[in-house]
């Protein structure tokens, strides 16, 4: 199966890049958009609608979905739009797609990298867009993160699930937020301020080692992890899972430029 990759497209923060069309447009199965397509997910829904009609389309949210509005709203709204079409929006979900499983989730952190979850979360309250343009509790309150911990241990937990369950095809995660610490050195990574490193990613190493039965069965870890949020390209292995991501970043501004990570392929393909 052919998997065409991409994150972070950032359509509000880009002038002038349209997904590739026509003889432009590589051979591939299914699209897999991990997360920050566009604010409000479900106008990132119509937007792959309109330009995939004909493939199965994998759209997990990233933060920015979210941002003017109510995280559980617009993925309600996205679900709902893509309802009975080839694209599956996938928040702690599943689908299954020949043999292969694509299991999906922000993921959203655990802010526990540097060692001092307890800070990591007050530096990233204060200095984070997402504590700050994102709205929870039906648009009464402002999501913090504490908020998103918890939905970070209930995707964790869904996806411990997911590994337990017996299967004959493969396992494909999708998450934007990432599983690891950095993996990428190389011009177009992340580049965070390290203290905002946790707010970024996870160390979910664990999770790509088999564990024998606990009884619950025992864990097999993902095939494939696909993720974004880092605006960096990674293709490695971590134990028995292969991670991957292709993450274009802001831009292009104006005509003629670039965008963001400059290792972005806009016909990222691989085989699973």
């Amino acid at each position: 199966m052919r998997l065409w990759i991409m994150s972070d497209v950032h359509l509000e923060l880009t002038r002038g890049w349209d997904l590739p069309s026509g003889d432009a447009r590589p051979n591939f199965d299914v699209l897999i958009v991990a997360g920050d397509l566009i604010p409000r997910a479900e106008r990132g829904v119509k937007w792959l609608l309109e330009r995939v009609p004909d493939r199965p389309v994998i759209y997990v949210g990233g933060n920015h979905e979210a941002y003017g509005t109510d995280i559980q709203r617009t993925l309600e709204k996205a679900m709902a739009a893509a309802a009975g079409t080839n694209v599956h929006v996938l928040e702690n979900k599943s689908v299954q797609i020949g043999d292969v499983t694509f299991s999906g989730c922000t993921l959203w952190t655990d802010f526990a990298l540097n060692g001092d979850a307890h800070r990591a979360m007050v530096v990233a309250g204060d200095r984070m867009n997402d504590f700050k343009k994102i709205r929870t509790a039906a648009y009464r309150q402002r999501f913090l993160p504490h908020h998103a911990l918890t939905r970070h241990f209930k995707s964790v937990a869904f996806l411990k699930t997911e590994m337990h369950k017996a299967r004959e095809g493969k396992l494909v995660i999708i998450s934007h937020h990432a599983p690891v610490p950095e993996m990428s050195d190389e011009p177009g990574g992340s580049g965070n301020d390290p203290t905002l490193d946790p707010a970024f990613r996870s160390d979910l190493r664990r999770l790509m080692v088999p564990a024998p039965d606990d009884g619950r069965g025992a864990l097999r870890p993902a095939d494939l992890w696909i993720f974004g949020h880092t605006h960096e390209s990674v293709d490695t292995t971590v134990g028995a899972t292969r991670l991957v991501s292709n993450a274009k970043g802001y831009g292009p501004w104006n005509a003629g430029e670039t965008w963001d990570n400059a290792n972005f392929n806009p016909n990222y393909v691989i085989e699973i």
